[in-house]
Order: C-alpha cells, then structure tokens, then sequence
C-alpha cells in the first residue's frame, strides 16, 4: 500500500499564533493580499483594517463607509481593494496604502454581501440580497452595462482563475431578460456548452448560477 493511500491524522490548530485587535465590533469579511504579508479585515464597526501579518501591526485603518462593512475583496495583484456595506455602498481603496480611492458609491438597494474582482483587474463584480450583480469598471468606478436580476437574494460571488466563468450562490437563480441585461458591456458575454445557456429566458438552480465573463 502507498503512503498516500493511508489515512492521515487531521491536526487540531487549537492556539491562535496571533491575535489582532482593532474593530469594536464583530469582523464579518476577511482577505488577505496576494503577497501573504498583509491582511484587510472588514467590520460592523463601518471600518476596515489594513494589517501587517509579519508583525501583527495596524497599517491602516480605513474609514469611509457609513454603514457596518459586509464584505471585502483584494485584486488579484494587490492594487486595488473594495468593500461593500449594509447600506448597498461599495467603497474602492489603494492596496498598497489603503488609501480610499472613491466615495461611498449606491450599488444596491440592500446589504452587499460578496465581492469579486476579474484576474485582470478591469472589472469588480458586486452582489446583495437585493438579487442584483452589478458590475463595476475599476479604471472609473462607474457601472459597466446592465444590472442582472438574478430572482433570488445572492451571498457570494467569484470568478474562476482563468475568468472565463462567474459563479453567484443563491438560493434560487432566474435571469430576467439576460439578452437585454447583457447589453452595453464592452466585449459580449459568452457560456461554454454544458453550463447554463444564458439566452434562454431564465435559468434556475438549487445553489448557484453560472454566467461568463467578457473576453
């Protein structure tokens, strides 16, 4: 038998290496940056944290949002951060020195509850519970085409690495009139075979929904 074939004991980590405190109230997002030497953590407090991870120091603290922060997200190299708040606002910061680059901005109607920027840095995607994906230009902040009613409150989205694909978790999917929300993007949106055929008049599913990206 190979040693890969025998069963290997789970390790318990049962004491934390380090503690970092500097939010009042509860830590609902977390993401750490590219180079594995800082971290961004997001509050209720309606702030979030740049953070140091070789010595455990505060960086930064970033203020801006008005309401508590939901969720956080770090480009894919580290320039650029976004947040989204549960007042529907989405704030963009620098990576390097979490300086904020824009306004509170009105993304949504309710809580915004993931983020996600493409491999290439060009695009953020936004989603809430107000069942909407909203996509963002990062060279201007401004909404890039038409919002995608997705028919059913949406808790997270990501582009796959090649980004290729954007997936959403919702408890139940259905586009309205994707042709129409597709329209206005800069480069047309396509899904390979055996997804979801996006020009079918909805599409629904259990846990997630599959959509293209531009390329």
């Amino acid at each position: 038998m190979a040693d890969s074939d025998i069963a290997q004991p789970n390790i318990r980590i049962t004491k934390p290496c380090r503690k970092f405190k500097g939010h009042e109230m509860l830590i609902a997002a977390i993401a750490v940056f590219p180079d594995g030497r800082r971290m961004v953590t997001a509050s209720y407090d309606k702030t979030l944290c740049l953070w140091d991870l070789e010595n455990g120091a505060l960086m930064k603290k970033m203020e801006g949002h008005r309401g508590g922060v939901e969720a956080v997200a770090v480009s894919g190299d580290g320039k650029l951060t976004a947040s989204g708040d549960l007042d529907g606002e989405l704030l963009a910061w620098h990576g390097d020195t979490g300086r904020s680059l824009t306004q509170a901005i009105r993304g949504h109607s309710e809580r915004i509850t993931s983020l996600c920027f493409s491999p290439d840095r060009a695009v953020l995607a936004t989603v809430s519970l107000d069942k909407i994906i909203q996509f963002w230009r990062t060279d201007t902040w401004q909404i890039q085409g038409h919002p995608i009613n997705s028919g059913g409150e949406i808790y997270c989205v990501r582009y796959s690495p090649s980004g290729e694909l954007l997936a959403i978790s919702t408890p139940s999917a259905k586009v309205d009139k994707p042709d129409e929300a597709l329209e206005g993007l800069t480069r047309p949106y396509k899904v390979p075979l055996g997804l979801v055929n996006i020009g079918r008049p909805a599409m629904s599913c259990e846990e997630a929904a599959f959509l293209g990206r531009p390329y």
